[in-house]
C-alpha cells in the first residue's frame, strides 16, 4: 500500500508539471483574449486546470493511503509535511478557480505547488513511527488545519503577485521592478536546489569527509577539511574552499553548502533565461497580467487571505496551544515554532487590519501578501534548519 502511495505522489507530481506547462502555453503562445476578467482562457489553459484536478485527486488519494498505513494524517516529517503543503496550496487552487475563472492564475499557483512537492521529495520519504511527543489526535487536527491555511494564503500571494506585474511599469527601472525580478530569482534559486537534489539523489550520490564524519549528498563546494581533500568531481578538488571554524558546528557546514548550490543553481538558470529571453524576466512574465482587470486581482488576493487567516489562526495557534498543553503541560513554551507561528499571525492581522480600517488596498496590500510569504516560508522552512527547538524532533520535522 505505501508503494502506491508513492508512486501516487508521482502521478500528482507530473499532474502539476504538466498543469503548469500547460498554463504557460495558455498565456505565452496564442494570445488570450479576454472577453471578461472572468474569461474561461482558451484550450491549453482549459486543459492545464484538468492537469491540476489530477494532480490534486491524485495527490489526495497518496495522503490517504500513506495516513491508513501509519494511521494518522502523514504530516510528521519534512517529507510528508511539505506534500502536504504542496496538496493544501493546489487544493486551494482549484477550488478557488472553480468560482473566480481566473485561468491565469494556473500558471503562478501550479509552479508552487511542482516546487513545494518537488521540495518535499528531497527528504527521505520512507515510512518513520511516530515518537511519543507525536502520538496524538492532535498531529491530524493541528498539522493539517495549519497547512491547509497555508495553502491558502500562499494563494493570496500569487494573486498579489500578479497585481503587481499587472499594475508595475516594467520598463522603469525603479525598486519595485527590481524586487520584482529578486523574487523571480528566489524562487528559481529553490527551483534549481530541487533539480539539483533530486539529480544527485537519483544518482545515488554520497561522499563521507573522513575527517569530520559529514556525509554529503551534493558535491561540497565548502567543507571543515582542507581544500582538495574530500573528494574530487568533474576534475575538480572538492572541497574548493575550507570555512572558518567558527561555523563548523554540527551539520552547517552541509547546510552552507547547500546554500551555495542553489544559488549557483538560480544564478545559472536566471542568466539562461535572461540571454534566451533578451528581457528582464519581470517583463515577460509580467505581459502574462497586463489584459487582467486589477481590482479583481487584488478583491482575489484580500479574500484569500481573509478565508486563510482564521483557518491558520486554528490550526497554528489555538489548536497548537491545546496539544502543548496536554502534551507539554503548558499552553506556551515560546518555542521557536511557536514563536515564528505567532509572529506570521501577527503580521498577517496587521494586513488585515491596514486593509480594513485603514484603507491599504491596491499595491501597499499587495506587497504585504507578497511579503507574507516570506514569512511563511521561513515558518516551514528556515525553523527547521536553522533553530533548535521543541519542533526539532523527527530529524527535520514539524
Amino acid at each position: 500500500m505505501l508503494s502506491v502511495s508513492n508512486w501516487l505522489y508521482v502521478v500528482s507530481f507530473f499532474g502539476y508539471m504538466f498543469s503548469t506547462i500547460l498554463y504557460i502555453i495558455g498565456v505565452t503562445g496564442k494570445k488570450i483574449r479576454f472577453k471578461h476578467p472572468l474569461s474561461k482562457g482558451n484550450i491549453w489553459t482549459h486543459w492545464g486546470y484538468r492537469s491540476a484536478i489530477v494532480g490534486v485527486v491524485a495527490h489526495l488519494l497518496a495522503i490517504l493511503l500513506r495516513g491508513l498505513v501509519e494511521q494518522h494524517i502523514p504530516v510528521s516529517n519534512m517529507f510528508e509535511y511539505m506534500s502536504f503543503w504542496a496538496f493544501c496550496i493546489m487544493l486551494a487552487f482549484v477550488t478557488i478557480n472553480a468560482f473566480y475563472k481566473f485561468t491565469v492564475l494556473g500558471a503562478f499557483a501550479s509552479p508552487i505547488g511542482v516546487v513545494i512537492l518537488g521540495y518535499a521529495s528531497v527528504f527521505p520519504t520512507r515510512e518513520m513511527p511516530l515518537i511519543p511527543a507525536l502520538q496524538s489526535y492532535w498531529l491530524n487536527i493541528h498539522v493539517s488545519t495549519a497547512a491547509l491555511g497555508e495553502g491558502i494564503l500562499t494563494i493570496g500571494f500569487a494573486a498579489a503577485f500578479m497585481y503587481l506585474l499587472n499594475v508595475t511599469n516594467m520598463h522603469e527601472k525603479n525598486s519595485s521592478t527590481k524586487f520584482l525580478e529578486f523574487t523571480l530569482f528566489l524562487f528559481l534559486t529553490l527551483f534549481s536546489f530541487v533539480l539539483v537534489s533530486l539529480l544527485f539523489k537519483f544518482l545515488h550520490y554520497s561522499v563521507e569527509d573522513q575527517g569530520s564524519g559529514l556525509a554529503y549528498d551534493l558535491p561540497p563546494l565548502i567543507g571543515s577539511s582542507k581544500s582538495g581533500s574530500i573528494t574530487h568531481w568533474i576534475g575538480l578538488p572538492l572541497p574548493l574552499v575550507k570555512i572558518p571554524s567558527s561555523l563548523q558546528a554540527v551539520n552547517q557546514v552541509l547546510k552552507l553548502n547547500t546554500v551555495l548550490w542553489s544559488l549557483f543553481g538560480g544564478s545559472v538558470l536566471y542568466i539562461g533565461l535572461r540571454m534566451l529571453l533578451r528581457h528582464p524576466l519581470v517583463e515577460v512574465v509580467g505581459k502574462w497580467v497586463k489584459e487582467l482587470d486589477a481590482s479583481i486581482l487584488d478583491e482575489l488576493s484580500y479574500r484569500a487571505i481573509a478565508i486563510g487567516y482564521p483557518v491558520f489562526t486554528l490550526g497554528a495557534l489555538v489548536f497548537a496551544m491545546l496539544w502543548a498543553q496536554e502534551a507539554w503541560g503548558s499552553y506556551w513554551s515560546w518555542d521557536p515554532k511557536e514563536t515564528w507561528a505567532l509572529i506570521t499571525w501577527l503580521y498577517y492581522t496587521a494586513y488585515l487590519h491596514l486593509r480594513l480600517t485603514k484603507g491599504w488596498e491596491g499595491k501597499k496590500s499587495a506587497w504585504m501578501a507578497v511579503a507574507g510569504f516570506v514569512v511563511i516560508l521561513f515558518l516551514l522552512v528556515g525553523v527547521n534548519f536553522m533553530i533548535v527547538g521543541l519542533h526539532s524532533y523527527a530529524g527535520a520535522s514539524m
